[in-house]
């Protein structure tokens, strides 16, 4: 991956583990549920980033969980670049909807085996 003032694609992901593809359908008990949760950014929104003025923005867009070439769950991010999405453990691509910013972005994502598995995505524009 070619590297430039940015990244082309920053992620946070935090733990990993293995699982199935199917997706999990929240409980009741709130401790059977596994899935992705945090906020899509898209930036650098200018070609000059100044201090104390935002670089990036919210990012709403749909999204696809895929593994294996299949897609396991769809979901979206709100006005304010904020998802959830629920999932069983495991590896997954995150695949947008439509493309963003720069060329094909597809991060992989790992789901803990146990809560929301915090995760925050941004999407390289190329501006320069």
């Amino acid at each position: 991956m070619a590297t430039w003032g940015w990244a082309a694609l920053v992620l946070t992901v935090s733990a990993c583990s293995s699982g199935s593809s199917v997706p999990l359908q929240p409980g009741t008990s709130g401790r059977d549920k596994t899935g992705l949760e945090g906020t899509a950014r898209l930036g650098p929104i200018q070609p000059v980033c100044r201090e104390h003025e935002a670089c990036d923005a919210p990012l709403q867009a749909g999204f696809a969980l895929q593994q294996d070439g299949h897609v396991v769950v769809r979901f979206a991010s709100d006005s304010t670049g904020h998802f959830l999405v629920y999932a069983v453990p495991g590896t997954y691509l995150v695949v947008p909807d439509h493309p963003i910013g720069l060329g094909a972005q597809t991060p992989e994502v790992a789901v803990q085996a146990e809560g929301l598995t915090h995760l925050d995505l941004t999407f390289d524009t190329g501006i320069r």
